[in-house]
């Protein structure tokens, strides 16, 4: 058995690169990464600039916060960190997408009562609450929709002090 060694030498970052990709990063590495949602959070903010070629496979395990409480109460994975990448990833740029990345990255108040989460949760749905309106009209009634299925399903005592209203979007869905 014999051993080979191969070097390459590279300038990182390479310029010329960079700047190619940001011209179109349609055409940019291809990149996978295997990570929590909250890791690598300022690169995925920075990689739609650079690739529209990457995968993320996020782990199903966050047990903080939100996440916590809907894995407690709903037969699904955790979708905490699902949600964290993805707004990771939005683009902000697009006409619609900053007030669907508002609306998803609320939190409900931990600082009112019960009664009165719910009813800022209700004017969500019911299409009152500022942030829905942002939201263009066929997606606006989607996230809406979404929203209603977790309402439904939600019991009486669940604890929404400080839900992600993206977690709850998603588990609606």
């Amino acid at each position: 058995m014999s051993r080979v060694a191969s070097r390459r030498e590279a300038r990182v970052p390479d310029r010329v690169r960079l700047a190619r990709y940001a011209r179109a990063p349609e055409f940019g590495p291809r990149v996978v990464f295997f990570s929590g949602g909250t890791a690598l959070r300022a690169t995925s903010r920075m990689l739609p600039s650079h690739t529209h070629n990457s995968v993320h496979l996020i782990t199903p395990f966050d047990s903080g916060g939100s996440s916590a409480r809907i894995r407690e109460v709903f037969p699904v994975l955790a979708v905490g960190d699902l949600r964290n990448r993805l707004m990771a990833l939005a683009d902000k740029q697009l006409k619609g997408n900053p007030g669907v990345f508002r609306l998803f990255s609320m939190r409900l108040p931990v600082e009112v009562q019960p009664p009165e989460q719910r009813a800022i949760l209700d004017t969500i749905i019911d299409g009152d609450h500022p942030l829905i309106q942002e939201v263009p009209a066929p997606l606006r009634r989607l996230i809406r929709t979404q929203l209603e299925h977790f309402r439904h399903r939600m019991s009486d005592n669940f604890d929404l002090a400080g839900a992600s209203i993206g977690n709850l979007i998603i588990t609606g869905g």
